[in-house]
């Protein structure tokens, strides 16, 4: 049965690389790949600058286009393009680059098999038994750089925690010579993609576009993949040739061990792609040159471990995953605001460094913390909107709302939402009275409806639009709409058994005299459930509110509301809960409470006096 120091399973740039290294310091290494090479491989195809600080100039000659920037868009709306005097990333096809990395390898000595696919493997003390269809081998050593689906991984429970993103790209030629846009620009459009985004990477003769999102945001890459070719004139009839291509794509989303005593893995097959841009080539071939590195320490001094590859993941690779990872939940979950942050050209060619391997993730983040947060204060200043302005306000982005919000529930406030209609659930009794405060389109109503049984349902809101458009969506006879101004209910005292609210304090200018209402007209024995954007007073969490209010408040007629500002009463009877590590809340308040000052006496209504008065009579 053949013996090797090592075996290498897949040879994508990882293994490649790692097989590379292996056989460059004089060990006998067998490569195996399933497929034959040269072989297409989807991938857009972009290596950041920062490659060349790992590997060595040789195969410049199969760089396609160098790319010195991007044109940026939000939704396929105005571009933004970033250009900068310095190459930021180069466009290759994977079918070229891959087989000259796996030459490479070969001139070392290392013994390369294709179409060969691994079929099983065992692992022991003293090392590694690989199966396949045409034989078995034995190794010292194992590296699995088998891809996404790596069988080594899964066989031995190996790879970093990871999300999936589902991808789509074509390789397409415009038939158009004159719309080729060949130029030396990538092109990036946010927002159109959940949680991701949409490509076009210029190549030497043709162009690579493709979209991304991660699994349980889309649930199938074609109908972006369409708009983003209608929106870029590349329809069925503009394309002279197209070839599609779906793949997978496992983000980085926290560390697991990738070592055994005797098998480490590496690349996509250790989920080592970055959580922000999902590039992976660049981090398969730097994990495969470390692991090379552990291998070859472990050989040479049996004392070591490859726990070595990890401690070498830990200080070089794991702390940028982490800030890059932070930057793609600020983006991707506020694709508006991230675009929009983007546009200053000094922080853009900040990152444009950090592709360059000039900067970190690590240092860009913390720049674009404190740049964001210049003035802080005086831009968190309350927007004070007289009720006609918000109507207005809402008037003209009714149309739109409904989808904002379903986007806002799904991205931010999913907890909040689920911990309102359990409240709702719970308090709400069979043949209630119920007002909703700011209805909007009608969301909470909706809610309601479905959770319990009122006997009426009354939902106020000053945009006629927004109400017009709940009209249209709640056709129950126990439901109506009122235009009117939560402000000054028209309401007697204790005419609700409940009031709600949800999010919607943040577009008046006084919120406590507000609640003070809502507290007014339940009944005794009421509830008064309001959900509203507060203030994190530190962190992360403060600077998405403060980018969140400088972006939509003028639009919206709204803003986040301080400790100061928020209506909340302390009291055995109140209760409040915060999501989203800050940027929600939910307050359940009583008959009892006040909110002009959040920590005087219960004001108890004279029914609760008399049914304790009542109480300690039949106690005593």
């Amino acid at each position: 049965m053949p013996y090797y120091d090592v075996i290498v399973v897949g040879l994508g740039p990882g293994g490649a690389s790692a097989a590379e290294a292996l056989g460059r310091a004089g060990l006998r290494v067998l490569a195996l790949e399933r497929a034959t090479l040269p072989r297409y491989k989807p991938c857009g195809g972009c290596l950041s600058l920062k490659i060349d600080r790992i590997l060595s100039p040789d195969f410049h000659p199969l760089i396609e286009k160098v790319v010195y920037g991007g044109r940026l868009t939000f939704r396929f709306g105005q571009e933004v393009v970033a250009r900068s005097p310095e190459p930021v990333a180069y466009m290759v096809m994977r079918d070229r680059f891959d087989a000259f990395l796996v030459e490479r390898a070969a001139k070392t000595g290392v013994e390369i098999h294709t179409g060969e696919q691994v079929t099983a493997i065992q692992e022991s003390a003293d090392g590694v038994e690989v199966q396949t269809k045409q034989g078995t081998y034995q190794a010292a050593f194992l590296v699995g750089a088998d891809g996404v689906q790596s069988v080594v991984a899964r066989t031995l429970g190996l790879g970093a925690k990871r999300r999936i993103a589902l991808a789509l790209e074509g390789e397409i030629i415009p038939s158009a010579e004159e719309e080729l846009l060949f130029d030396d620009l990538a092109y990036i459009d946010f927002g159109s993609v959940p949680y991701g985004y949409g490509w076009i990477f210029p190549k030497q003769s043709h162009l690579s576009v493709g979209v991304a999102g991660l699994k349980g945001y889309i649930r199938h890459p074609k109908p972006y993949y369409q708009e983003l070719l209608a929106a870029e004139h590349l329809l069925e009839g503009e394309i002279a040739l197209e070839e599609r291509h779906g793949y997978i794509i496992p983000v980085f989303s926290g560390t697991r061990p990738l070592t055994t005593r005797r098998t480490l893995v590496v690349g996509d097959a250790a989920g080592l792609v970055d959580p922000f841009l999902g590039e992976g080539i660049y981090y398969a071939i730097r994990s495969g040159q470390l692991a090379a590195q552990a291998i070859i320490q472990a050989l040479q001094e049996p004392s070591l471990s490859l726990s070595t590859y990890e401690e070498a993941l830990a200080a070089e690779i794991y702390p940028e995953f982490r800030a890059a990872r932070k930057m793609a939940l600020f983006i991707y979950h506020f694709p508006r605001i991230g675009y929009a942050v983007l546009q200053d050209s000094s922080l853009i060619e900040g990152y444009f460094d950090v592709l360059r391997g000039r900067n970190t993730y690590q240092d860009f983040w913390e720049r674009l913390k404190r740049q964001a947060g210049v003035d802080l204060l005086t831009w968190l200043g309350l927007l004070r909107k007289h009720p006609k302005q918000v109507a207005a306000t809402y008037d003209r982005v009714a149309s739109r709302y409904d989808q904002a919000q379903q986007r806002w529930k799904t991205l931010l406030g999913e907890g909040a939402w689920k911990h309102l209609e359990a409240l709702v659930a719970r308090h709400v009794r069979p043949g209630a009275r119920v007002l909703d405060a700011g209805t909007g389109t009608g969301a909470a109503i909706e809610m309601l409806l479905q959770a319990t049984d009122p006997a009426e349902v009354v939902g106020i809101d000053v945009s006629e639009k927004m109400l017009a458009r709940a009209q249209q969506k709640i056709q129950d006879p126990r439901v109506r709409f009122q235009q009117q101004d939560m402000t000054f209910l028209p309401y007697p005292d204790r005419s609700f058994d409940m009031v709600i609210s949800t999010w919607a304090l943040e577009t008046v200018s006084h919120p406590k005299q507000v609640v003070q209402e809502f507290l007014r007209v339940i009944k005794d024995d009421g509830y008064v459930i309001y959900a509203f954007s507060s203030l994190p007073p530190r962190g992360i969490g403060k600077l998405y509110a403060f980018l969140l209010e400088r972006l939509l408040g003028k639009k919206y007629a709204w803003h986040f509301l301080s400790a100061e500002t928020r209506p909340y009463h302390v009291c055995s009877h109140s209760q409040i809960a915060t999501f989203g590590k800050g940027p929600h809340t939910i307050a359940v308040l009583r008959k009892c409470c006040t909110v002009m000052e959040e920590a005087v006496p219960c004001i108890l209504p004279e029914s609760w006096l008399r049914e304790e008065r009542r109480e300690g009579c039949v106690a005593g």
